[in-house]
């Protein structure tokens, strides 16, 4: 009986020790399932949130930089925002810049299939004994997937997103699709993205040309762009050889005081072609800071392992490393816009892309994200050497009388114009103010001004027109004062003319007679400005204060509808608009900068509608072209007189001298003018200035044309106006009013004594001195006279009468 426990004690020891292992077995075994359940549940969890994915339509998901394109279909300037980004496809990317990336990103690129698990293992027994996420082991496509589908941050779950992502990718594109896509993608410092960017941003050159070097040098970037990036910017100093600095420009979020030192080397900069106007005005005013790029040479030991890495795995011959080693890196900065343009038509173009995403549905920040990033082309109606021209006339100091530099530094007088095809309301040339650049900058071709007189042809004649009067009508253009019948009365500045017609009030600009025109279209004054108000917003005039908006200050008023006083004005956008629709044979089509938007894959995303709409009938926009020739021919526009070429416009000053006007129009082009200082002081020589300039682009803008006259046509009659003294132009059942008012003045005569002789019977003389006249016998002759001109006055008309 003694054995029995030693025997229980014997079978206890070995049932524990086997216990043990079979209780640490299952004890790992449930480990593992709840360690796989849990990663289980995590990867489900991670994955189960990842947008679906069009793997085909990749492109549309790369944040491409947008385009902005001529007339020509020339690039004029990407739109970059944050990251530059140009797509180009892989038959564009040379080999050496796809072998260099494969080499150093992904070796096994062609074998596995979107991961490589080698590497990943590897990659995670690192990351966990280093506890950090350092170590890389994403494959080409992995990139591609984070580039395209998830962030950046460096996390478990979103390399298990790329993981999956990556196994998408491989499933629906070839090896070379992926490749096209990762090389479109990468970041390459300095905001640039995709290898075209880096190209013409490191070496001012197309993908297409980049050497085997230069390709491994940017290949080399991505692992750590901002310690590989090719070149960084130090300051300049004054041992530095300007001729050799290769300039970099940073804008600042601030404007900086400017050195005198600075000044000069911007001087420098700019008279040797390494900077236009506009970079250069921007440098004054402490926009942009200058700094020197400087090569950085870790991008060359970079570059070395990126060659040395490529003939190891045979992707070059030794021959071909030693040559690529050997060749020395020239940086030279690239840029994103045509050299010497103002950014005044492309800051219009963008706003109208916007107006237009907004209109399609899209949110301020949809379309915001679409114009920077969406890869758009932006087909403009921009005429490049037109523009050039425009640039050009408007440096020039000498057409703006007491030039001179306000306390920001701005040269003043200002100017706004714009130049369109009035045949298609496209514009073609556009300035926003002279020798100023810069991002928010006042863009005074869209800013509304005090039109003056200029507005007369829009609002008052084109009206008139509209409503039966007629260019032979007759008004008295004599003083006024104020009374209840008439509420208002303005003065002329150039004295008056009594009774005359409408061509005449137009020709002189006739304050009184605008006013008289005015109020005489409708049944009463508010009928007559609401008719005036409806025909300025039918030409596109938005800036009109109505008294819905504000009933106290508004432009519901003669001083602003017949005179142009208006509370806030009219930009010389809208003013050319207004104006092309008269030089289009009354058919306005609304100035538009933009013809077409493209999406990134090829999409039709917008096609401008420039279908016309009738604001005035051809015989109407004829006569009123016909009298706004006079008014260069022979009345206040004489300074705008094109040599050669048939044109027809108008001037505008208003009051206190602020601002000078002149917007006319040729069979070709239509352009407007304004000239003022910024600060609203008066001006010199303010009633030529604007149309001087008018005449210097325009004369310019017609090199090479033939002249031609406006178009006629039919539906006309010419009638002599008698007391008027010329033949006026009617449309056909139309007559003119009034005309038994007119008189036409002959000229002084002198005797045999050299006394002047007056000839007219019905001048301003007093009635007295007229009855005095007609008691005294000897002068029978005289009456005998009058009698013989009544007569054949009255026989002409009937002539001419006859002949119409």
């Amino acid at each position: 009986m003694s054995q029995r426990p030693r025997s229980r004690s014997k079978s206890h020891k070995g049932f524990g020790f086997l216990g043990a292992l079979k209780v640490l077995f299952l004890l790992g075994c449930i480990l593992l399932v709840s360690l796989g359940g849990i990663l289980a549940t995590y990867t489900i969890s991670t994955l189960k949130d990842s947008p679906d994915i069009d793997p085909k339509n990749y492109r549309k998901v790369l944040s491409e930089t947008s385009g902005v394109y001529d007339k020509d279909d020339q690039l004029v300037e990407r739109l970059v925002q944050n990251e530059y980004l140009e797509f180009v496809p892989l038959s564009q990317i040379p080999e050496s810049m796809q072998k260099a990336a494969v080499a150093i990103e992904d070796e096994r690129f062609y074998k596995h299939s979107g991961v490589d698990f080698r590497r990943v293992v590897s990659a995670m027994i690192y990351d966990l004994k280093t506890r950090s996420l350092d170590q890389g082991a994403s494959t080409i496509t992995m990139q591609l997937a984070k580039n395209l589908y998830t962030s950046h941050d460096k996390t478990f779950g979103r390399k298990l997103k790329d993981i999956y992502n990556a196994y998408r990718l491989e499933n629906e594109l070839s090896k070379p699709e992926i490749l096209e896509g990762y090389l479109n993608s990468a970041s390459y410092s300095k905001g640039t993205v995709g290898v075209q960017a880096a190209a013409k941003t490191f070496f001012n050159k197309d993908v297409s040309e980049l050497t085997l070097a230069e390709s491994a040098l940017i290949a080399g970037i991505t692992q750590y762009p901002t310690k590989y990036t090719p070149f960084t910017v130090e300051a300049i100093g004054p041992e530095d050889d300007l001729s050799t600095v290769e300039l970099n420009l940073t804008p600042q979020k601030e404007p900086h005081d400017v050195t005198d030192e600075e000044a000069r080397w911007a001087k420098y900069f700019y008279e040797n072609g390494k900077i236009d106007i506009y970079d250069y005005s921007q440098i004054l005013s402490g926009e942009y800071t200058m700094g020197k790029a400087v090569f950085n040479p870790k991008s060359k030991d970079r570059q070395e392992v990126v060659l040395y890495k490529m003939k190891q795995l045979g992707f070059i011959s030794p021959q071909e490393y030693d040559q690529a080693m050997a060749q020395p890196i020239q940086i030279a900065l690239g840029t994103r816009k045509t050299k010497g343009l103002s950014s005044y038509y492309v800051d219009a173009v963008k706003d109208e892309v916007l107006e237009i995403l907004k209109a399609q549905g899209h949110t301020s920040e949809e379309a915001n994200n679409l114009l920077y990033n969406g890869g758009l082309h932006i087909a403009t109606s921009l005429d490049l050497d037109m523009q050039n021209k425009l640039q050009d006339v408007v440096s020039k100091d000498r057409y703006f009388a007491g030039n001179h530099t306000d306390k920001h530094g701005l040269p003043q007088p200002q100017v706004g114009s714009v130049i369109l095809d009035q045949s298609t309301g496209q514009v073609r040339a556009l300035i926003g103010g002279r020798g100023i650049a810069g991002n928010n900058i006042l863009n005074r071709a869209k800013n509304p001004r005090q039109p003056g007189s200029s507005i007369k042809p829009l609002s008052v004649y084109m009206t008139a027109l509209n409503h039966g009067i007629t260019a032979g009508d007759a008004y008295n253009d004599s003083p006024i004062s104020k009374s209840r019948k008439t509420p208002y009365a303005p003065k002329n500045s150039t004295g008056y003319q009594g009774w005359t017609t409408v061509r005449k009030l137009v020709i002189n600009s006739s304050n009184v007679g605008s006013y008289l025109v005015g109020r005489s279209i409708g049944r009463n004054d508010d009928d007559s400005w609401q008719k005036i108000v409806d025909n300025l917003e039918n030409i596109g005039i938005t800036s009109l204060v109505l008294p819905d908006k504000d009933p106290k200050y508004n432009d519901f008023n003669p001083s602003a509808l017949c005179l142009g006083g208006m509370k806030y004005g009219i930009s010389p956008l809208e003013m050319a608009g207004g104006f092309s629709a008269i030089a289009n044979q009354g058919q306005y089509i609304k100035p538009t900068f933009v013809d077409s938007i493209t999406s990134s894959i090829g999409e039709k995303l917008y096609e401008a509608d420039r279908t016309p709409k009738e604001v005035m009938s051809k015989q109407n926009a004829y006569i009123l072209t016909s009298i706004l020739q006079d008014v260069v021919r022979q009345g206040t526009g004489t300074y705008a007189n094109l040599p050669g070429f048939h044109e027809a416009g108008k001037t505008g000053t208003t009051n206190r001298k602020r601002d000078s006007w002149f917007v006319g129009y040729t069979p070709y082009y239509t352009c407007s003018v304004w000239i003022g200082n910024d600060d609203n002081t008066p001006l010199r020589d303010y009633s030529r200035m604007a149309a001087r300039l008018w005449r210097a682009i325009m004369t310019d803008v017609h090199q090479g044309l033939e002249d031609k006259e406006f178009e006629k046509p039919d539906g006309l009659y010419r009638k002599y106006l008698s007391g008027a003294g010329y033949t006026e132009i009617f449309v056909e059942g139309t007559s003119p009013k009034n005309t038994n008012k007119l008189y036409r003045p002959k000229p002084e005569t002198e005797d045999e004594d050299g006394n002047k002789k007056d000839n007219n019977d019905n001048d301003k003389k007093d009635k007295k001195d007229r009855k005095e006249r007609k008691r005294r016998s000897d002068n029978n002759s005289n009456d005998n006279n009058k009698d013989s001109r009544k007569s054949s006055k009255k026989s002409k008309s009937k002539k001419d009468d006859n002949n119409n």
